[in-house]
């Protein structure tokens, strides 16, 4: 069973051992939600199903999503994991992506925890669907649908006059489809005990989403300090590709 004491690695592990049952379900239960799917008259439309594993007890979510009546046959699918730390509870994704610890390391493949807290999905729902009748997880299903690429932006003065106050995990928000997510990144591992990060052996990153805030009710000033740079990150990512991949192709792969 996942635990809130575990590490982040220890808990991607557990995400990943269950992952081929998920999947099952997933094929299981994509005739029924198609059928649903046939049925309704306004899009877009969701459907979501509770799913525990017998063996762990490890509770997740599977939802369906189609954008638009030609997507009922052919609904996008996902899933999540609901994670309950003493009176607060968490909606769980997992994943990995590129990462440097420092600018002169090389890339890797980083495991990564998502933690989205009810605060957030209370504010994004508020916020984009205006729906009090929504609960948490129909709330997540419609963030995790919508909003599945996430681009990371470095706060400042102009986009947050205030994020100094939310320390060194705090400066790194995500822009997505629907708004701008503000988060508490912390790299976990085991850390060099005389500050040398090149000596840090990193094993993932838990990136804690805390509220969110749609861009229309944003500045003109926040809102292009924030185009700024999410252009600024492309042009990195786009630089070191270019830069250290060979043939086009750059392979990561995790550490175990």
């Amino acid at each position: 069973m996942i635990l809130p004491s575990m590490t982040c690695k220890e808990m991607y592990d557990h995400l990943a051992a269950d992952m081929q049952k998920v999947e099952i379900k997933k094929e299981y239960l994509l005739p029924k939600a198609i059928k649903s799917f046939r049925k309704e008259t306004r899009f877009p439309a969701w459907q979501l199903y509770e799913y525990k594993i017998p063996a762990t007890n490890n509770q997740y979510i599977i939802y369906f999503y189609a954008e638009s009546r030609a997507r009922a046959e052919k609904p996008a699918v996902d899933s999540f994991f609901i994670l309950f730390d003493q009176k607060k509870r968490y909606v769980i994704k997992w994943g990995a992506s590129g990462y440097q610890h420092t600018p002169d390391s090389p890339m890797m493949a980083i495991r990564e925890i998502h933690a989205y807290t009810s605060h957030f999905l209370q504010r994004y729902n508020e916020r984009i669907f205006k729906d009090k009748s929504l609960t948490a997880n129909e709330s997540a299903c419609r963030y995790l649908s919508r909003n599945t690429l996430a681009v990371p932006i470095q706060q400042n003065e102009e986009i947050n006059l205030n994020h100094e106050k939310y320390g060194e995990y705090g400066q790194q928000a995500y822009r997505v489809r629907d708004g701008v997510c503000f988060t508490q990144s912390e790299v976990k591992g085991i850390m060099s005990e005389d500050g040398d990060r090149h000596k840090d052996k990193v094993d993932a990153v838990l990136i804690l989403y805390t509220t969110f805030m749609n861009e229309s009710k944003m500045t003109a000033a926040q809102r292009s300090a924030i185009f700024k740079e999410h252009v600024q990150t492309w042009m990195k990512t786009y630089e070191y590709y270019q830069k250290e991949s060979k043939d086009g192709v750059i392979i990561l792969t995790l550490e175990r």
